[in-house]
């Protein structure tokens, strides 16, 4: 089935970037993917951006893409959650740190920790990661103050200022090479959205959530609505198809997760809500597909939010394999392996070769997504293009 007509809600993870900075990678990686996939692409009129007050800034533009008998228009809406990232930027690095030490010890004590061990062990590593970044530069500051006390008589307090200005000096590389304050930011916003502390973070993420859902429900009959994340936007596209459904339960919606850190979230005790709207579009009629890789080990690779979260009577999404190798050349592919923040990014990034699984393909291409779920990733003839399905329900008509 060919799509003519389609709206897309596109939710990017936890960033240091604006609506602009995003739609510039968008229309770049597009543009590399498009001939891969045998679209010719093109933009029609320029970004739109708008905001209101206090809101997040909202991009609108339009692509048109075209290929051997067919095209197909896509409307794009583009949440700038960097706005949101940036509020946790701003504050001073003292505070990043210790409210990211909170976070991280609240994700402990209340056990979640235990069930990404239990669900993606590679995930409960990610969260380590963190910790372990903090106690290499504790180490390494109070160990340049035992060598300078070790060979310069200087009492206590030169070796003391010693050690604060390695240990700020490890931060500042730390932030700059293995983004530790963005961790930071990232654990303690999982944690204000678990608990719902932050209520001025909750109104901007409940006009994003408002704003989509009405723009999904006055969309025509005939056009295809597609809601997808990146990272941590897929726990505002849950609460969006959430809303959305109770204006229309009995339209079929698309969704495309990846790279999720939903589980991040759902899986504290106290996010009751988030779990509640998980629960609702797994029983909806829905189309989910869920996109990991192993690559990447900051998704949960092999999970089942349906399963994992014990919702019953209710749809599996689509679990779609992810490998970015046989996405990309040999030297591309070694440029990137060992940065798992551009890995990680690899899920919205382009391709250069064919394979079941292109964010952009999926999202500008003529192929529905009731389509694309139900044979578990894009067609594909070449061996190194196998069904890229875990699991694939079956998708009856509506």
């Amino acid at each position: 089935m060919s799509v003519v007509n389609r709206l897309v809600v596109l939710l990017p993870g936890f960033e240091h970037m604006p609506v602009e900075a995003h739609h510039r990678r968008f229309m770049r990686e597009a543009t590399k993917t498009a001939p891969v996939y045998d679209m010719a692409l093109r933009e029609v009129g320029a970004l739109k951006v708008a905001s209101a007050g206090d809101a997040v800034s909202v991009g609108e533009f339009r692509l048109l893409a075209a290929g051997n008998n067919w095209s197909t228009q896509t409307d794009f809406v583009l949440y700038g959650l960097g706005d949101i990232n940036l509020f946790y930027a701003a504050r001073n690095p003292v505070t990043r740190v210790l409210s990211g030490i909170l976070a991280l010890i609240d994700f402990i004590i209340t056990g979640t920790f235990f069930r990404f061990v239990t669900t993606s062990w590679r995930y409960a590593l990610f969260f380590l990661y963190p910790l372990v970044i903090m106690a290499a530069i504790i180490g390494l500051a109070l160990g340049a103050g035992r060598v300078v006390e070790e060979f310069i008589d200087g009492g206590t307090i030169t070796p003391l200022g010693v050690s604060m200005a390695a240990g700020l000096a490890l931060v500042v590389l730390a932030a700059r090479k293995m983004h530790f304050l963005l961790l930071m930011d990232d654990w303690t916003f999982a944690r204000d959205m678990a608990r719902d502390r932050r209520p001025d973070i909750t109104a901007k993420l409940q006009y994003v959530i408002a704003n989509a859902a009405t723009r999904i429900s006055n969309a025509p009959a005939d056009t295809e609505i597609v809601v997808a994340a990146h990272s941590m936007g897929a726990i505002c596209a849950l609460q969006i198809l959430d809303k959305a459904l109770q204006t229309n339960n009995a339209r079929r919606y698309g969704l495309l997760t990846v790279g999720s850190s939903l589980l991040k979230i759902a899986f504290h005790p106290a996010a009751n809500a988030l779990r509640k709207s998980v629960a609702a579009v797994a029983r909806s009629h829905t189309v989910w597909i869920d996109a990991q890789s192993l690559t990447d080990p900051m998704n949960f690779y092999k999970s089942d939010p349906v399963r994992d979260l014990n919702i019953t009577n209710a749809e599996p999404p689509v679990l779609v394999r992810v490998r970015f190798r046989n996405q990309l050349c040999d030297e591309t592919y070694k440029s990137i392996r060992r940065n798992f923040f551009r890995v990680h990014r690899q899920f919205v990034y382009g391709v250069e070769k064919r394979t079941a699984y292109s964010w952009h393909a999926i999202l500008c291409g003529p192929e529905s997504f009731i389509d694309v779920a139900a044979r578990g990733g894009l067609p594909c003839d070449n061996a190194s293009c196998a069904q890229a399905a875990l699991k694939v329900p079956e998708i009856a008509p509506v």
